[in-house]
């Protein structure tokens, strides 16, 4: 039986959970392969973990650069970093290979590149090891490891911008960016009156839902879901300044676990840039509208998914109306559009692809 550890992350999106999720319930089918995932942040004690882990939900959902400043010092900072946390995993990322005694090892994290490599070195412990970036464009220095035995590239413009930083061509694939089985082939929704619009923005809800969401009540006579995920001041704060103004026009939601379904169920889907999330709606077929990305990571998803035709990008929250306008104008027309453009950009089951790849190049360590 071979065996493959994945370490991904809870509280700092949940894109990386969700990659996670994808690549380990498409191996299991191969009975031959045991896949252990864990949230790395658990290799440090509890208030290192809240340090690591937990600030990334308030800092993402502060106003003005806050995660602009936070991005820039992490790549200012990540040779210090990278030592830091690898002395701070080391004893517990030892315990855990002694126990699991993986044959190879996969991170769909960033911080989990040169930490683990670092200890994995020290220790002269030469495990196989794979990264997943999951990130479309803007790929962070810290995937940008020589050590790494293959990186995954979820994209052809992230596999151009990783060999632009100097990884080896021979140690870079372009796979697709993996999406979890529940976003593929879902149902088609019962029809239903009116126009139905979701708002969401990751899995911490960002501040300008609040704006966004005042906008579509007000200039459209659509039914808003709004998915607020762990942010509950945001929810709090939706129902209680237009629940009852908007009455019945509002579904203030918090961490949805049936979200394919309420995505599927949409009309227009509105969010903010997330690879992960665009991905599962462009998979489900939504026609979506980009009104936001983080700085650094997401930087130029807005325009590279607008370039290939999937998605709109409205810059402003007051510009949406003007955006929904047109998107239904002429019959549908630019809908149909985006649709045919979204079969065509994701026509497979990439996850079940890329976890075919790893099956077949995963082999049991000499021991």
């Amino acid at each position: 039986m071979r065996k493959l550890l994945i370490l991904s992350a809870l509280f700092t999106g949940h894109g990386h959970k969700s990659v996670a999720d994808a690549l380990g319930e498409r191996l299991a089918i191969y009975g031959d392969i045991e896949v252990k995932t864990i949230d790395g942040f658990c290799l440090m004690n509890r208030v290192e973990q809240y340090m690591a882990e937990y600030t990334y939900g308030p800092i993402t959902r502060m106003p003005g650069k806050a995660w602009e400043w936070n991005y820039a010092a992490g790549k200012a900072l990540l040779r210090p970093l990278t030592r830091l946390v690898a002395s701070v995993i080391k004893g517990r990322l030892l315990a855990l290979l002694d126990e699991f005694k993986p044959d190879a090892i996969l991170t769909v994290h960033p911080i989990f590149v040169g930490t683990v490599l670092d200890v994995l070195q020290e220790a002269g412990l030469n495990i196989p090891f794979y990264a997943h970036e999951v990130d479309l464009v803007d790929i962070a220095d810290f995937w940008f490891d020589p050590r790494i035995d293959l990186t995954f590239a979820p994209s052809k413009e992230a596999y151009d911008y990783t060999i632009a930083h100097g990884v080896d061509p021979e140690k870079v694939i372009q796979v697709g960016f993996p999406v979890r089985k529940r976003f593929m082939n879902v149902p088609k929704p019962a029809p239903h009156e009116g126009t139905v619009i979701t708002v969401m923005s990751g899995s911490e809800g960002s501040g300008i839902m609040r704006t966004v969401t005042r906008i579509l009540l007000k200039h459209t006579d659509a039914h808003v879901n709004v998915i607020c995920g762990r942010n509950k001041k945001l929810r709090k704060k939706l129902r209680e300044g237009f629940a009852k103004k908007y009455h019945g026009r509002l579904n203030a939601m918090g961490f949805v676990e049936d979200v394919q379904n309420v995505m599927a169920g949409s009309d227009v889907l509105i969010m903010r840039a997330s690879p992960n999330a665009a991905m599962e709606a462009i998979v489900l077929n939504v026609p979506l509208i980009l009104f936001g990305q983080l700085a650094g990571q997401e930087l130029h998803n807005p325009d590279l998914l607008q370039a290939h035709g999937v998605a709109k990008y409205c810059p402003t929250p007051e510009d949406l109306p003007a955006c929904l306008d047109a998107l239904f104008a002429d019959d549908q027309a630019q809908i149909r559009e985006m649709r045919a453009a979204q079969r065509a950009y994701v026509p497979t089951d990439v996850a079940a692809e890329t976890a075919k790849l790893l099956n077949d190049i995963i082999k049991p360590l000499d021991r």
